[in-house]
């Protein structure tokens, strides 16, 4: 009984440990956990990092996440190979924010959605490349899907 009691803590110590708390990075490969590392905390990105998939908040210049994003990115560039659930803002005025699927609100000065996009996106130019339930608004609204022209002023969605 003792022994078993021992191996699941180990194996519940592991499953723990198996995410990095924290990531800061400069420009990859000089960050301090390495780019095939998952977050599971805080990202800062002073110039630009990687991961391979972050769930918390993410922060800084640039941030390239390859899998699976969960939280909210606050950066001038978000770059999301995978899945994103939450928000991706960007500061400045010519931010760029792209997720392949993305569930939630994207919120910069160009937004990318290359699959599946289930939520909102506000923005001078919104581009959503797949389907889904969405709305967009900002200058130029394109939506491969659209319920009503695939390319629009202001306003734009699909349901």
């Amino acid at each position: 009984m003792r022994r078993s009691n021992i191996i699941l803590m180990l194996t519940i110590s592991l499953y723990i440990m198996a995410a990095a708390p924290f990531q800061i990075g400069l420009v990859n490969p000089v960050q301090y956990q390495n780019e095939s590392e998952s977050i599971k905390g805080v990202k800062l990105n002073l110039v630009h990092s990687a991961n391979s998939s972050v769930t918390g908040l993410d922060l800084g210049f640039a941030s390239e996440v390859r899998s699976e994003f969960t939280g909210v990115q606050f950066n001038f560039i978000n770059l999301n190979s995978g899945n994103t659930k939450g928000a991706q803002f960007g500061w400045g005025f010519f931010g760029f924010s792209s997720a392949e699927n993305m569930t939630g609100l994207q919120w910069n000065t160009i937004n990318n959605t290359s699959s599946q996009m289930v939520g909102l996106q506000i923005g001078l130019l919104n581009i959503i490349q797949g389907g889904g339930k969405n709305f967009q608004f900002g200058l130029i609204n394109y939506n491969k899907n659209s319920s009503i022209f695939f390319i629009l002023p202001f306003i734009n969605f699909s349901l």
